[in-house]
């Protein structure tokens, strides 16, 4: 697994999804299942698999601050292959039983975050392959929480110039702020002049570095939620204002099986995996339920994504500086700093 994978799969999600509303997916959570269902896959499932996971399974980004999981559910008479093992250990096993014993796992996974397993239980259900993840992180410097137009909105002062960038992207200028987290994870801010698709996928896909907020502030330079301020301070900053958001998201990923290769594989007609079990399965459930949620103190985010088989058949003036206000729509990316894999990316539309 690495950042591009992770963040190609993201941005082609994204695009897929219709409308501008509030909404937050994670590719993190369904990279590794697409890997792992292709590495046991025949053709044609394998190579959609292999083509939208963007590799072979990795394994689970490993973070402190992110705790990820995996879980595989069985009825009792449905074999697995002896090669399952390499990435699905006995420990991680499960017999189906009820929605209940489903749902518990969730809630203990994630920390509370999350509470059900976005897929339903029936008897068709023959085998259920779930990840899970939960991010919490706390911010080196919090923010002052007000009330504002009815909605909790956060402000802070940032002296550190290079919290803020803006990048020349295909779709026009992009301002990024990034709030620092305590740990290895970033939560960037993204502004841009375009909608939901445009902006969030330009942000997954920035490859350079872009002018950091030191040169903006020198130039003066006009850039999407940026404005140039007497403030204040006796130095510059970065003063950035945003509401408080709390975002919850379940999202079908069968309506979208190009993006995720699971067209061949949603086949009924015949069994896709027999890497995994002799029994002739298909993919008939793929969902994700995801949340995220900024504060004053810190960000957290959670996911679980299931696949399930079934048989186939006016102050004094001070120094400059840059006010970022996002009191229109904008995009959220959790970042893990060491590695640039995205986490969780979404959408903030209040208007």
């Amino acid at each position: 697994m690495d950042a591009q994978q992770v963040s190609r799969l993201t941005a082609r999600w994204i695009a897929a999804l219709p409308g501008e509303d509030s909404t937050v997916v994670s590719g993190l959570g369904v990279q590794p299942l697409l890997a792992m269902l292709a590495e046991v896959a025949d053709e044609p499932a394998h190579s959609e698999l292999a083509e939208a996971s963007g590799g072979g399974y990795g394994g689970l980004l490993q973070a402190p601050g992110l705790s990820m999981a995996l879980g595989l559910w069985t009825r009792p008479e449905i074999e697995l292959q002896p090669g399952a093992d390499r990435f699905l250990p006995p420990e991680v096993r499960g017999v189906l039983t009820d929605q209940e014993a489903l749902d518990a796992w969730v809630a203990e996974q994630t920390d509370g975050l999350l509470t059900r397993m976005p897929v339903q239980l029936s008897q068709d259900v023959l085998l259920l392959l779930v990840s899970a993840l939960a991010l919490k992180t706390t911010w080196v410097q919090p923010f002052h929480e007000y009330p504002r137009n009815d909605r909790r909105w956060l402000s802070r002062a940032d002296q550190d110039l290079d919290s803020l960038r803006v990048h020349d992207s295909a779709t026009g200028l992009l301002t990024v702020a990034t709030v620092r987290g305590v740990g290895e994870f970033d939560v960037r801010l993204v502004v841009g002049d375009g909608g939901r698709a445009a902006v969030l996928t330009a942000a997954l896909g920035l490859e350079d570095d872009g002018m950091s907020g030191a040169e903006v502030l020198a130039a003066e330079r006009s850039a999407p939620g940026v404005e140039v301020i007497e403030s204040m301070a006796p130095t510059p900053t970065v003063i950035l204002s945003l509401p408080y958001f709390e975002i919850d998201a379940e999202h079908d990923l069968l309506q979208h099986p190009d993006v995720f290769g699971l067209k061949a594989a949603s086949d009924a007609s015949r069994g896709h995996f027999p890497g995994l079990s002799p029994q002739p399965l298909a993919v008939a459930q793929a969902r994700q339920a995801v949340m995220a949620r900024f504060s004053a103190t810190g960000f957290e985010a959670a996911a679980v994504t299931a696949v399930a088989a079934e048989a186939g058949s006016a102050p004094r003036p001070g120094a400059k500086a840059l006010y970022v206000s996002l009191d229109r729509p904008f995009g959220f990316i959790a970042v893990h700093r060491p590695t640039g894999i995205p986490v969780v990316a979404g959408w903030v539309n209040y208007s």
